[in-house]
């Protein structure tokens, strides 16, 4: 006997149900989970890696160069220098690190080397969102090394690659798609963005808008990425606290309009010094691979002369602050932001911290050692904000009375022109301030090397679009085919040789030797489609040596044979030439009659028509 629910159970299972597949509760659930899931690592990951950080700094710097470096105000810093101030310390401190986190690269995971966004970049276009498991765990204990020895380079990068690295592993655990991995992916870089710079909002956009060199976003990575980025940030910030990365702007906004002349001015500065940040990193990138000498050395090198430019600048300007052009370069950063009114550090400073930062940052990053370039980046462009505004402060200091938004604006105006990633980067300057009152100023900022320095970026494996990219090709070609009738693709090549149902065989293998025609159109009355006959089936059974005329067309056709109409789209034409494993596909109208042969010659050529048309337009 069969067991019955009793009605009211019934009824509540069928409502339930409704209710699942209505507000589609199990896709909520499952994306709210994993994006969850991600976060709690990407969070935890940011702790472990500002702890391993900061006890590399312990190690290197109060010991061994016996001076304590300057921080972010919002990270104040436990270092406490232990002796007399060593010159040698300084140099050989980042080629010390170099050496251990070279060998760590290249021992274990050479794609850690460099700066780990453009790694997770290049996995969601290129390799499915695939990060191998060892990857992140390299990453963090060389980036580490890298950044706590003194090496020019930032966070970003190596929190990023270990966030989308157990994006990625989970994914691929899961057995997800490729789609739903790269989702993680993506993901996991805002989680580990969102968490070590406490900018959940500006974290969880970096992850979508950074994938383009154009201005385009990937839109459906946002909520798995805000979700993400809110618990990484969580759990992060439960520990370190909940505040700001840089302190003291409080007050700092913009009293008058005419001033956006002096911030125009600026983002045509910071347009032009990004252009050369970026060729300085390229060409030292491809010197140090033209370098004939063991990948493991080339950190070491690379962190030697890192060390060697930071105690040259000590000894030239005997100033603490030109030492940002080593390590993250925040404490300067802070200086001058907290230094209201006129700047606080001698301009000097400023040129040597902003034209040694370039350098060094590109001989951390191109030698292989192991680091980000976010960090650096908003050094510079501090830099050379105050710089402008120092200028402007010195020409009309009624228009311009404090050089401090000048600074936190070429924060963001430089750092969106090399990385293409202007909202974003509006949002990460104001969290990372707390300051939101200089966004107009920002926002003029940030499109002028936006569009000044429109070819040159930081992340060379961005692509320009969405239809540039890899990841997206098929279903690009899937859309682009899905607006064209199979009708508008056929030209009167594709009608092709037709057979009647009585032709002999030797008459059709006679037309099969004379051309390239594989199948042929069986017709009947009024051309209407009664089968298909192949020519290879022909040739078989013409290989018995039948009595000539015995055996006709007819007695061989295939009658059930998939035909398109010609109302159907290119779209449904392909998947069927896939489904069916043919290679051509016999095209009727409306009343079954014969039309021509659809191959996969003609979707091409239609495909390419189609984007002619679309690109005219």
């Amino acid at each position: 006997m069969a067991l019955r629910w009793p009605l009211g159970v019934g009824r509540a299972q069928a409502q339930a149900r409704n209710l699942v597949e209505r507000f589609n509760l199990q896709r909520v659930y499952y994306w709210l989970g994993l994006a969850s899931a991600v976060g709690v690592v990407g969070g935890l990951g940011a702790l472990a890696f500002k702890w391993l950080t900061d006890e590399a700094m312990g190690l290197f710097w109060p010991r061994l160069v016996g001076f304590a470096p300057q921080t972010a105000g919002g990270e104040p810093s436990q270092l406490v220098a232990s002796g007399p101030f060593h010159f040698w310390g300084l140099m050989l401190a980042p080629a010390i690190g170099g050496v251990l986190s070279g060998f760590l690269v290249y021992r274990f995971a050479p794609e850690a080397a460099g700066h780990g966004t453009d790694a997770a970049i290049r996995a969601y276009h290129r390799e499915g969102g695939r990060i191998p498991w060892r990857i992140p765990i390299v990453k963090l204990f060389a980036s580490a090394l890298t950044i706590g020895s003194g090496g020019s380079a930032g966070r970003e990068g190596p929190i990023a690659q270990i966030g989308a690295g157990f994006g990625s592993v989970l994914g691929g655990a899961l057995k997800l798609s490729e789609r739903e991995r790269r989702i993680l992916l993506a993901a996991g870089v805002s989680a580990g963005i969102g968490a070590i710079f406490r900018a959940p909002f500006a974290g969880a956009v970096f992850g979508a808008e950074v994938l383009y060199r154009e201005p385009d976003i990937e839109a459906e990575v946002l909520v798995p990425s805000l979700l993400a980025s809110i618990v990484s940030y969580s759990v992060y910030c439960s520990v370190h606290g909940f505040g700001h990365l840089f302190t003291g702007t409080s007050g700092l906004t913009l009293d008058d309009p005419l001033a956006l002349l002096c911030y125009a001015t600026l983002g045509v500065v910071l347009a032009f010094v990004g252009i050369s940040y970026v060729t300085t990193l390229a060409r030292l990138t491809a010197w140090f691979k033209r370098l004939r000498i063991s990948n493991y050395a080339k950190p070491a090198i690379g962190g030697l002369l890192v060390g060697i430019i930071g105690a040259v600048s000590y000894a030239a300007l005997d100033d603490t602050s030109v030492l940002a052009v080593m390590g993250s370069g925040y404490g300067t950063v802070q200086r001058v932001i907290g230094s209201h009114g006129a700047l606080g550090i001698p301009v000097v400073v400023l040129v040597v911290v902003m034209l040694g930062k370039i350098v060094t940052t590109s001989l951390t990053i191109g030698s292989g050692g192991s680091g980000g370039v976010f960090g650096p980046s908003m050094v510079i462009g501090g830099c050379v904000g105050a710089l402008v505004g120092t200028a402007f402060h010195a020409l009309t200091p009624s228009l311009v009375p404090d050089v401090a938004p000048f600074t936190i604006v070429g924060m963001a105006g430089f750092f969106a022109g090399v990385a293409k990633t202007p909202i974003s980067t509006l949002l990460m300057v104001g969290e990372l301030t707390g300051n939101y009152e200089l966004l107009l100023p920002s926002m003029l900022a940030v499109c002028l090397p936006m569009i000044i320095a429109h070819h040159w970026t930081i992340y060379p494996e961005q692509v320009a679009t969405r239809a540039s990219s890899p990841a997206h090709r098929d279903e690009l070609v899937h859309d682009a085919l899905a607006g064209v009738a199979v009708g508008a693709a056929l030209d009167a090549e594709d009608r092709r040789v037709t057979v009647g149902p009585e032709t002999k065989l030797r008459d059709v293998l006679k037309i099969a030797d004379q051309g390239h025609q594989q199948m042929f159109p069986v017709l009947g009355p009024d051309n209407k489609l009664v089968g298909v006959l192949s020519a290879d089936v022909v040739r078989e059974v013409m290989t018995e040596n039948p009595v000539p005329g015995l055996v006709i067309a007819q007695d061989l056709l295939t009658p059930q044979f998939p035909e398109l109409c010609s109302l159907d789209s290119l779209q449904r034409a392909l998947e069927l030439l896939a489904t069916q494993d043919v290679a051509e596909l016999p095209v009727t109208d409306a009343n079954h009659t014969y039309i021509g042969i659809l191959d996969r010659r003609a979707i091409i050529r239609a495909y390419r028509r189609r984007l002619s048309e679309l690109s005219s337009r």
